[in-house]
């Protein structure tokens, strides 16, 4: 007497899941209409009943139109559409290479425009717009063709908000001109985020960014960059308005940083010569007093001198390093600057003998 084979009940759970998921593929019943007229089904799993046929292919699945594909010659080239269950369209132009080519357009349900762009082989290239539901436009871009500069990217609220501010070298789209400053004049733009607070302010000129700020949500300046032909300043703040950080810059070089702190004395000052390699930087830190306390110079990466100070900004220490940034040298000095202590020191860090100490 042979028993019933008794299943894993993880498998069971595993069937019973892959049964009821919405992920899981339904057959799709297509019909083909040729040139001459006429439909016939056909099972696009079998290669053999496309082959040859130039025509339009529909799909259906319970019933209800789910694409439509161009065939020519046995080849998916030309519509290429798909209907989603929650009603919106998308549609496209497909080369033999099976790459978008030509107009590509999405639609909300109802059949009300969503985006619509250009394709080259794929490659996403001229004027392309997308649309909120109320019509407003969202986003207007510029796609250039490969090794061309890109072109000018502007991005709306459903409000009509300007949310993002990218500008070309030349106007690429007639909504640009007054933004990026192509119209003659210097612009000003405000940039918003999607719940209509203030976010940033853009200055351009001709298509180059003169100015870029920022803000927090309570609408406090959190940064400011300014840009020139000779480089750049950038500046951040505290919370509350206070400034907290400046770079300087010219041409690809940092040449100054300034620290402060949130009681508005300065808390750093970093100044370098604007060269490639062993550039000598200097580096003051600053007690929140105001008060100088350390100084360190800098040749490239290589220190050369460390300065400390007292609590009054007197000179309390020199420390003296080697061509390997190796101390060399260690002065102490008095409040009065007296030589309290002066020590050399060999390449392992041990001092030398005879190291003069003053009484």
């Amino acid at each position: 007497m042979h028993s019933d084979p008794v299943l894993d009940p993880a498998l069971l759970l595993v069937l019973a899941a892959s049964l009821l998921s919405p992920g899981v593929a339904v057959a799709a019943r297509c019909q083909f209409s040729g040139v001459e007229g006429g439909a016939v089904e056909v099972n696009t799993d079998n290669g053999a009943e496309t082959e040859g046929k130039t025509g339009l292919l529909k799909c259906y699945r319970d019933g209800k139109l789910w694409r439509e594909q161009e065939l020519r010659d046995g080849r998916y080239i030309g519509l290429d559409k798909r209907y989603d269950d929650d009603g919106s369209v998308s549609e496209r132009q497909v080369n033999a290479n099976g790459n978008s080519h030509g107009l590509k357009r999405e639609f909300y349900p109802g059949g009300q425009l969503q985006s619509e762009a250009n394709y080259d082989n794929g490659d996403l290239v001229g004027l392309s717009r997308s649309f909120h539901r109320n019509g407003q436009v969202v986003t207007l871009r510029f796609s250039a063709r490969r090794g061309e500069a890109p072109g000018s990217v502007i991005e709306w609220s459903d409000a009509g908000q300007m949310t993002e501010l990218r500008c070309a070298k030349a106007s690429s789209f007639p909504e640009d001109r007054a933004p990026c400053g192509f119209d003659g004049k210097q612009s000003r733009v405000e940039l918003f985020d999607r719940r209509g607070r203030k976010q940033g302010e853009r200055v351009h000129r001709e298509g180059v960014l003169r100015s870029a700020k920022s803000f927090d949500a309570a609408g406090g300046l959190v940064e400011h960059s300014e840009f020139s032909t000779d480089g750049c300043i950038d500046r951040r703040y505290h919370p509350g308005g206070g400034l907290a950080f400046e770079q300087r810059i010219e041409g690809d070089y940092i040449v100054a940083e300034f620290e402060w702190f949130m009681n508005g004395q300065r808390k750093r000052k970093t100044e370098r010569e604007p060269v490639d390699r062993d550039a000598r930087v200097v580096t003051d830190w600053y007690r929140d007093t105001g008060v100088l306390q350390s100084r360190e110079q800098l040749r490239g990466r290589r220190r050369l001198v460390e300065e400390k100070f007292d609590e009054a900004g007197r000179l309390a220490e020199t420390l003296d390093y080697d061509d390997e940034g190796r101390l060399s040298r260690q002065r102490k000095y008095a409040a009065d600057g007296t030589l309290t202590l002066d020590d050399s020191f060999y390449p392992d860090g041990s001092r030398k003998r005879g190291a003069a100490i003053a009484q």
